[in-house]
C-alpha cells in the first residue's frame, strides 16, 4: 500500500508542471492572455480547437484594473446566479448527470462559451451585477460551431472552452471580491 501511495505522489508531482501550464496567463498592455497548452501534450483535434479559440480572441480579455463596488452578500458569484438568460442557456454543471455524453459535452461547451462572453461583458462594463453578466446565446452557439467544425469526437469539446471560462471568471472574481487583490502589471 505504501508503494502505491508513493507512486501516486510521484506521478502527481511529475504531472503538476503540465497541469499548471494549462492554466497560466500572461498580462501585457492591460490585456490578459491565456497561455495555450503545449501542442505536444494534446491530441491534434484539441490543438485545432485551441488554435481556433485563439483566432476568435477567446484567449485574451481586458484586465480589470480597479475594484468595483459590489454588495458582497448579493453579488452574483457566477453567470448561472442571474436570471434573464436565453431560454436555451443551461449552466454547464447541469449537464453532469446526463445519460447522453455527446449531448452533455455539447451543452457544457456551449455554456462555457456563453459564460466566457458574459464574464467579458461584466469586466468591460466594470459591473458586478446581473445587469451585464449576460451574453448573446446565438453568438455562443455560433462560436461553438466554429470551434468544433469538423471535429466529430465530442470528447474534445469541453476542455478548451472550460479553461477559457475558468480563467476569465478568475479576473471577474478579482474585480468583484473585496478580499482579492487586483494584478496591476
Amino acid at each position: 500500500m505504501k508503494t502505491l501511495l508513493l507512486t501516486c505522489a510521484a506521478v502527481a508531482v511529475m504531472a503538476s508542471p503540465v497541469a499548471a501550464q494549462r492554466f497560466q496567463t500572461e498580462a501585457r498592455d492591460g490585456v490578459r492572455y491565456l497561455v495555450p497548452a503545449e501542442e505536444s501534450t494534446q491530441k491534434p483535434l484539441a490543438n485545432l480547437i485551441q488554435s481556433r479559440a485563439m483566432e476568435m480572441s477567446f484567449f485574451s480579455w481586458p484586465i480589470p484594473t480597479e475594484k468595483v463596488a459590489a454588495d458582497q452578500a448579493s453579488r452574483p458569484r457566477q453567470v448561472s446566479n442571474c436570471s434573464g438568460h436565453d431560454a436555451d442557456y443551461k449552466p454547464a454543471h447541469e449537464f453532469g448527470g446526463a445519460d447522453d455524453w455527446r449531448l452533455a459535452n455539447i451543452g457544457s461547451a456551449k455554456a462555457f462559451i456563453y459564460e466566457w462572453m458574459a464574464y467579458e461583458n461584466a469586466i468591460k462594463a466594470k459591473d458586478c451585477t446581473c445587469d451585464t453578466l449576460k451574453a448573446d446565446w446565438p453568438a455562443a452557439v455560433a462560436a461553438f460551431d466554429t470551434l468544433t467544425e469538423g471535429v466529430e469526437n465530442f470528447r474534445f469539446y469541453t476542455d478548451v472552452p472550460g479553461r477559457m471560462r475558468d480563467q476569465i471568471k478568475h479576473d471577474y472574481d478579482r474585480m468583484c471580491d473585496i478580499t482579492m487583490l487586483l494584478e496591476l502589471e
